[in-house]
């Protein structure tokens, strides 16, 4: 893993080095919406790269079992952000319910203003 990080840009890495976990518990919601976005579009990018660089290689090499060796460099950098995307998934995931239940109690307190605290769930 660590090989194929280096293997990548300057601007892959830092966008790679935005999913460590410090960085994703401190980003906002939107934050991580438009940190997920970059992350999927660039695993996008290299997926189809992949693809399309196989299916034109499959003439000349006899079948996709043989073209896919010739292409591992792309297979690996989706991969790289396929991981990246799961964590930042797994962020935005927590942080989408945290400011839901959030919402929740603001709506419950605001819908019963004789109570001074939302009643607890559980």
């Amino acid at each position: 893993m660590k090989a194929l990080l280096n293997s990548l840009n300057e601007p892959e890495k830092a966008l790679v080095r935005e999913t460590e976990s410090a960085e994703l518990s401190a980003m906002a919601e939107d934050g991580l919406v438009d940190l997920h976005t970059r992350i999927r579009r660039a695993r996008d990018k290299y997926s189809k790269l992949y693809r399309r660089t196989a299916s034109a290689r499959v003439e000349k090499h006899g079948g996709r079992g043989k073209a896919r060796p010739k292409n591992a460099r792309d297979v690996q950098k989706a991969e790289v952000f396929e991981d990246a995307l799961a964590r930042v998934s797994w962020y935005l995931a927590r942080a989408a319910r945290r400011s839901a239940s959030e919402l929740k109690a603001e709506r419950i307190a605001a819908a019963n203003p004789s109570r001074k605290s939302p009643p607890r769930s559980g």
